[in-house]
C-alpha cells in the first residue's frame, strides 16, 4: 500500500525527492539488495520522477566518503528510532570511557600496591565477571516484568555513577584501614562496577532488538554502531587514563577520580533523551510511533493524541507496531484484555520458555560459549605487558587496539548481516586472527613492547571481526515479542542468555588465572591465560565448520523474521 501511494504520489510532485527521500546507507550497487525495502522504493520513485536528472541520479549511485561515514550512524531505516538507538549507543559510550580510566591501571595497581597473585587476581574478575552476567540474567527479566527496559538501563546508569568514586578512594583507605580493608574495598567496588555494567547492558541487549524488529531491519549494523561507539569511549578513557597518570606524576588516586566524571554526563544524558519512557513506561517504539503520527497529522488530515486508535487505512507506517508495544507498556492502549491470555503454572511457563528457543540457538550459543574462553579479562594482557614494556605505556596498548575496533567494527557487522555465509566466513577469520594475537603474547620471539603492541593490534581485530557479529549472532536466534501465557520475553530471552554466559566467563578467567600461575612458576612468564586462548579458538573454529556444513547455523531462513514495514 505505502510502495503504490509513493509510486503515484511521484509522477504527480516534482519534488518528491525534497519531501520523502531519506539518504540512502552507502552500500555498493552489487549490495543494493541489503537496503531495506521501503529505500529501495524511494530511490525507484525518484528516478520515475526525474528520469532527465542525471546528475543526481549519479550522485545516488556513486554517494560521497560523507553520506558513507553517516551511514554507519544509521542503521536503521526508521528515522525516529534509529535516533533512539543513537543516544543508547552515546550513553553506553560515556560509560565505557569512564570504566576504562581506572580498569587501564588497577591491574597493575592492585598487583604492585597490594600485592594479589595472578590466581586472586584472576578468582576476582571472575566473580566480578559472574556477577555482571548474573544481574544481566536478572535485569532483562525485571525490565520486561516491569514493561520498561528504559526503566533498568537508567538505573544501572546510576549505580555506575555511585561505584566510580570507590576507586578513587582506594589510597586513602589503605592509608587510614590498612591493605585488608583496602582490598575489600576495591572488591566491593568491582563487583559494584560489574554489577552496573550488567544492569545496563540486557536492557540494551532487549532494546535494540525490539528497535531492530520494529525498523524491519537486521540488528547486525545496529549492534555494531554500538560496539564502535562504545569502542570509541574505551579509546577516549585509555589515551585519558595515560595522560592523566603522566601528568598527575604517575597517581593512581587522581587517574581514578577522572573515570567518576563521566557517569555523571551518562545519567543526564540518559534522562534527557529518554524522559518520555522514564515517565510513562512505554516502550520506544510505541512512543516514537506516536510522536510520528502526530508530526504527520496535519498531511493526513487528522492528529491523534498518544495512545489514541487510527482506522487502518490511516495508520501511518509503524502504528500497529506501536499499538503492540504500548499495549505492553501500559494500560491505555487497547490491548487486549489479561483474561484472553492463557493461564500457566511456573513449570508451564518454564517449558514454554525453553521451547521458544530453537536448535539453532543453542548451536550458536555453544560456539559463543567456547570462544569466551578465549576473552579473559583484560587485565592479564596488562599483567604480561609490564614485564617487557614500561607501565605508563601500558594504557597505549588500548589506545591500539581500539582505534582498529572503531574504525572496522561497524563495517564488518554491514558485511555480515548480508547474509548467514558472510557472518561465517568473518567469524572464522577472526578465530584465527585471535589465535596469532594469542601468540604474540605467548612466544619469547615477540617478549618485547613491539610484540606487545602487534598482539594489541591483533586483538583489535579480533573483536572488530568477532565481538558484536557473536552477539547480533545469538540474538538472531531468540524469540522476541509476546509468547502467549508469559508475555513479552525480549529482555528474559537476552537475561537467560547471558546468565549462561557468565557461568562461562567466571570459568574462563579462573582458568586464565591458574594457567598464567602455573607457567609464571615454570618460568615462562604470566603467558598460559593466552596458550589456553589459542586452543579455545581453535576448538571454537572447528565447532563453527561442523555446525554449518551438518547443523543449522548455515541456513539462512532461520534467522527471526523481521517485522515488515507499512504493514497494517
Amino acid at each position: 500500500m505505502e510502495l503504490l501511494a509513493r509510486r503515484t504520489c511521484s509522477s504527480a510532485r516534482p519534488n518528491l525527492r525534497q519531501r520523502h527521500a531519506p539518504p540512502l546507507p552507502s552500500i555498493p550497487r552489487a549490495l543494493s539488495f541489503l537496503r531495506p525495502p521501503h529505500q529501495r522504493a524511494v530511490h525507484v520513485c525518484v528516478a520515475v520522477a526525474q528520469p532527465g536528472d542525471d546528475s543526481n541520479r549519479s550522485e545516488a549511485a556513486a554517494p560521497s566518503p560523507l553520506d558513507r561515514v553517516t551511514s554507519l550512524f544509521k542503521p536503521l531505516s526508521d528515522p525516529a528510532l534509529n535516533n533512539k538507538l543513537l543516544a543508547l549507543a552515546v550513553g553506553q559510550m560515556l560509560c565505557s570511557l569512564a570504566t576504562l580510566i581506572h580498569d587501564s591501571y588497577l591491574p597493575v595497581y592492585i598487583q604492585d600496591e597490594l600485592g594479589l597473585s595472578n590466581t586472586k587476581i584472576g578468582a576476582l574478575q571472575g566473580a566480578a565477571q559472574f556477577l555482571c552476567q548474573m544481574s544481566k540474567g536478572v535485569s532483562g527479566v525485571v525490565g520486561d516484568l516491569l514493561g520498561s527496559q528504559v526503566r533498568m538501563l537508567v538505573f544501572g546508569t546510576f549505580i555506575t555513577l555511585l561505584c566510580k568514586p570507590m576507586f578513587a578512594a582506594l589510597s586513602s583507605v589503605y592509608g587510614i584501614f590498612g591493605l585488608t580493608a583496602c582490598i575489600y574495598w576495591f572488591f566491593t567496588a568491582k563487583l559494584l562496577d560489574r554489577l552496573s555494567k550488567g544492569i545496563r547492558e540486557a536492557p540494551s541487549k532487549a532494546i535494540m532488538n525490539e528497535l531492530a524488529r520494529d525498523s524491519g531491519d537486521a540488528p547486525d549494523a545496529a549492534y555494531g554502531l554500538r560496539q564502535s561507539l562504545g569502542t570509541a569511549g574505551m579509546l577516549g578513557g585509555a589515551t585519558m587514563a595515560s595522560l592523566t597518570f603522566a601528568l598527575t606524576g604517575k597517581s593512581y588516586e587522581k587517574t581514578f577520580l577522572v573515570a567518576a566524571l563521566f557517569p555523571i554526563i551518562a545519567l543526564v544524558w540518559m534522562c534527557k533523551n529518554f524522559k518520555d519512557e522514564l515517565i510513562t513506561g512505554s516502550s520506544i517504539s510505541a512512543i516514537a510511533a506516536q510522536n510520528r503520527n502526530l508530526s504527520l497529522g496535519p498531511e493526513g488530515g487528522t492528529s491523534s493524541p498518544p495512545g489514541a486508535s487510527k482506522p487502518e487505512g490511516e495508520s501511518g507506517p509503524g502504528a500497529s507496531k506501536a499499538a503492540d508495544g504500548a499495549g505492553k507498556g501500559s494500560s491505555s492502549s487497547g490491548s487486549p484484555p489479561a483474561s484472553d491470555e492463557p493461564k500457566l503454572g511456573l513449570l508451564a511457563k518454564a517449558k514454554v520458555l525453553f521451547t521458544s528457543f530453537r536448535p539453532v540457538y543453542w548451536q550458536a550459543l555453544a560456539v559463543v560459549a567456547i570462544l569466551y574462553f578465549a576473552r579473559f579479562d583484560p587485565s592479564f594482557l596488562s599483567l604480561r605487558a609490564k614485564q617487557v614494556m614500561d607501565k605508563a605505556a601500558i594504557p597505549l596498548l588500548t589506545f591500539v587496539n581500539t582505534v582498529i575496533q572503531v574504525a572496522l567494527t561497524a563495517p564488518l557487522a554491514r558485511i555480515a548481516g548480508s547474509s548467514v555465509s558472510a557472518r561465517n566466513r568473518l567469524l572464522l577469520v577472526g578465530f584465527v586472527v585471535m589465535i596469532a594475537c594469542n601468540a604474540c603474547f605467548l612466544l619469547p620471539y615477540t617478549a618485547n613492547m613491539k610484540g606487545m603492541f602487534l598482539g594489541s593490534g591483533l586483538l583489535g581485530l579480533h573483536m572488530a571481526l568477532t565481538h558484536s557479529i557473536t552477539i547480533s549472532m545469538v540474538a538472531s536466534y531468540m524469540p522476541t515479542g509476546v509468547v502467549p501465557g508469559i508475555g513479552r520475553i525480549s529482555g528474559t530471552a537476552v537475561s537467560f542468555t547471558d546468565l549462561l554466559l557468565g557461568f562461562v566467563l567466571a570459568a574462563s578467567n579462573g582458568v586464565a588465572g591458574m594457567l598464567s600461575d602455573w607457567t609464571a612458576s615454570a618460568g615462562y612468564g604470566n603467558v598460559g591465560c593466552f596458550l589456553g586462548g589459542a586452543t579455545a579458538c581453535t576448538v571454537a573454529g572447528i565447532l563453527l565448520i561442523i555446525l554449518t556444513k551438518f547443523g543449522d547455523l548455515g541456513k539462512q531462513e532461520l534467522i527471526v523474521g523481521k517485522v515488515a514495514k507499512g504493514k497494517a
